[in-house]
């Protein structure tokens, strides 16, 4: 019988022994069920990883992701990157602690970069601090990290991620 908790298991499963192995729902064509991997180049510690965060894609397969940030008063942790599917004989298994279940993978997520907002890094709070009154560092654009090498202009975010064209859908970790 298969563990329908959904704590993650305390052990891996042991060797020198078979488990059952279950194809998920995600293998019938009519499944609603919907699997897709998440590819960071850079994911910041300030993730807060007791809350949920939120997924939004757009009709041109960009995808923005937002956590909650771990720091009080601080802007949520934000990403952005590219859809595109998998093919069909990609797939993702799952231990339950007593069997193992195949699922389909569907899209995949890639590229995503962190989005860095004003203040978000101790270096540009003091900055802006020392540099500025509080009204100005908060007219600071966002950028993406990492800064672009060789001077070149940092890629600005796109204005439809704050009109998301979809329902965000709820991630976690």
């Amino acid at each position: 019988m298969a563990n329908n908790t959904k704590e993650e298991p305390k052990s891996a499963p042991q060797s020198d022994r078979w488990y059952n192995l279950t194809l998920g729902p995600s293998f019938k064509n009519d499944s609603s069920n919907k699997f897709c991997t998440l590819r960071y180049e850079f994911k910041p510690a300030s993730i807060d990883k007791t809350k949920a965060g939120s997924l939004h894609k757009t009709k041109e397969n960009r995808v923005s992701v937002e956590f909650h940030n771990n720091q009080l008063g601080k802007p949520k942790v934000t990403f952005e990157g590219s859809s595109e599917e998998y093919k069909e004989n990609d797939a993702v298994l799952f231990f339950d602690g007593e069997s193992f279940r195949l699922e389909r993978l569907h899209r995949a997520v890639k590229q995503l970069r962190h989005l860095r907002k004003p203040g978000e890094s101790a270096a540009a709070a003091a900055a802006a601090a020392s540099s500025a009154p509080p009204a100005a560092a908060a007219a600071v654009e966002p950028r993406l990290s990492p800064v672009a090498k060789g001077g070149a202009k940092p890629a600005q975010p796109q204005a439809h991620l704050s009109k998301p064209a979809f329902q965000a859908v709820p991630v976690s970790f």
